[in-house]
């Protein structure tokens, strides 16, 4: 059974890697294309069969109530919802009618309108598209396989291009989530605040080019600080780990510590939202250099005038600072930081006190 679930999930590995080396030009395009549509006043409808259905209900749902901030609803609607609609127009005109139907009464000129399918097959799919376009919607197929019939009748396609309908329904399920991420950002921008954190010798104890989760060993007091800067502040983990470039560990190594280091503080209630690490000798992304503090600023919108950088060596202050960020060192003086804590708990309550 074991060997069953580590297959499942090498199924799963490769299929979200395929999205990330094969699909972001083609999200990318289609979020830009429903902003668009919202910010001209349009919806999007939804519609799909068994697990599909469940996707246009769950993206459909992410939009009208939320993804990750709070905001006003966005205009979504699923066409699988309606038990009424849907047994009426199956019993009346057929199956393959179901969406057809509904997008005739629904749908207004501009909306956008997504039929998911694994297959690209579906008729009741491709029946709804065909109606959609034909009153003037603008018709996206997410599917998978080689497409399928369907993107005949989309103005635009995502392909997942695999084979197995369980992982292609886990594709798109997680491009909904890229897209919902990717449409709220968008239609309601806003700065966010971290703290950073140096890892080795800020919240595990440093003892020597750690790698292996055998020798995680969390320094006394970390989860409580971290509890109260992640009330206010993104947690991001910043560090050096040059051991890659030496060859005393690899990139896995590191990647599975953080997992760990995750694993293990979220079992406390802790949760860091991101990892950046430098596996270099040297580079713009070594500390003190800046490169992973802005790399993440990027990536979170983060407003680095009000953010931290907290660590126990002059490397992290000086990046902190090269970051734009204020800089707190723990452990020992510094007379270039905005403030000198014993340990990261006093960090913390320094921090908040700044910001109340």
């Amino acid at each position: 059974m074991e060997n069953r679930i580590k297959a499942r999930l090498r199924k799963h590995d490769f299929v979200i890697k395929m999205i990330e080396e094969f699909l972001i030009e083609d999200i990318k395009k289609l979020a830009e294309i429903i902003v668009d549509g919202y910010k001209k006043g349009n919806k999007v409808i939804l519609f799909g069969n068994g697990g599909s259905a469940a996707d246009a209900q769950h993206i459909t749902a992410e939009l009208v109530g939320r993804f990750l901030k709070e905001r006003r609803g966005i205009p979504a609607i699923s066409l699988t919802t309606n038990t009424s609609n849907l047994t009426s127009i199956s019993n009346d005109y057929g199956f393959e009618e179901v969406y057809a139907r509904q997008i005739e009464a629904i749908m207004n000129k501009g909306d956008i309108v997504i039929g998911i399918t694994t297959s690209g097959d579906s008729p009741n799919i491709i029946k709804g598209l065909e109606k959609a376009r034909e009153l003037g919607g603008y018709t996206v197929a997410l599917t998978g396989k080689n497409g399928g019939k369907v993107i005949n009748f989309a103005h635009f396609s995502i392909i997942v291009p695999f084979h197995m309908t369980p992982h292609i329904q886990e594709a798109h399920i997680t491009i909904g989530h890229i897209l919902c991420d990717l449409i709220e950002e968008a239609l309601f921008p806003s700065k966010k605040v971290a703290c950073f954190l140096d890892r080795d010798g800020t919240i595990n104890i440093d003892k020597g080019y750690v790698h292996k989760i055998e020798d995680l060993e969390l320094i006394p007091g970390v989860i409580e600080a971290l509890k109260l800067l992640q009330k206010k502040f993104l947690l991001i983990i910043v560090t050096n780990q040059s051991g890659v470039e030496r060859g005393y560990y690899t990139k896995e190594d590191v990647e599975r510590f953080h997992r760990y280091l995750y694993y293990i503080l979220s079992k406390e209630g802790v949760y860091i939202d991101d990892f950046y690490y430098c596996p270099y000798l040297e580079g713009e992304c070594r500390k003190p250099n800046p490169g992973m503090l802005l790399e993440a600023a990027k990536d979170w919108n983060i407003d680095l005038k009000n953010s931290y950088m907290i660590g126990d060596k002059t490397s992290d202050i000086e990046a902190g600072k090269n970051a734009g960020c204020k800089a707190i060192i723990i452990g020992k003086e510094d007379v270039t930081a905005d403030y000198s804590a014993k340990n990261l708990m006093e960090a913390a309550k320094w921090i908040l006190n700044q910001d109340s």
